[in-house]
């Protein structure tokens, strides 16, 4: 796999997709492989954040309650990961039953623009910290569209895009309120 493959997997059902799908990795192998290092690094970036710019960010909150925050963030991702495997279970409906580690593989790829648009808290500016967080929340929504469409639709184009809508809207509704969650204690 090259590095733009992950880019072409946004945009392409086929590029990086097809290997996946070979791929039948354990819920612990998703999990050791995907969400913990890129939930590790979202809240890494919370407490650099905290620690480099809290004043641009919520300058009366201590130290202490940044800590709380990153480990609410790391845990709150990987119950949101589980909670996404299940809803593109049920989901998709398809002729045989999806295995429950082949939805939690996708809803582990998916929220990885998302983990990944936390390195811009190195960039103190609020602003840009939530364009950032908005576009990896549609590269979200191509990982999952183009996904559904690799992994478990295949030919049902208007189904794929249906299930999509679906996924996309409870994980941002979802990702909503983590961040309100976040955010509710810097208050």
């Amino acid at each position: 796999m090259s590095l733009l493959t992950p880019v072409r997997m946004m945009v392409s059902s086929q590029d990086g997709w097809d290997e996946l799908a070979r791929s039948h990795p354990s819920l612990g192998a998703s999990f050791a492989k995907v969400v913990l290092p890129a939930s590790l690094l979202g809240s890494a970036m919370i407490l650099y954040a905290a620690y480099f710019h809290a004043d641009v960010y919520a300058p009366a909150v201590p130290f202490r309650h940044w800590l709380y925050i990153a480990l609410l963030f790391l845990l709150v991702s990987w119950l949101c990961v589980s909670l996404m495997a299940y809803v593109i279970q049920h989901a998709v409906r398809s002729t045989r039953p999806l295995a429950y580690r082949d939805c939690y593989r996708l809803a582990a790829i998916a929220p990885l623009p998302i983990w990944l648009s936390a390195l811009t808290l190195m960039v103190p500016s609020p602003l840009f910290n939530m364009l950032a967080g908005v576009a990896g929340l549609f590269a979200s929504a191509g990982l999952i569209l183009h996904g559904l469409d690799a992994l478990f639709e295949h030919d049902h184009w208007v189904r794929t895009l249906s299930v999509t809508y679906t996924v996309f809207s409870v994980g941002a509704l979802v990702w909503a309120m983590v961040i309100g969650l976040l955010v509710l204690p810097l208050l």
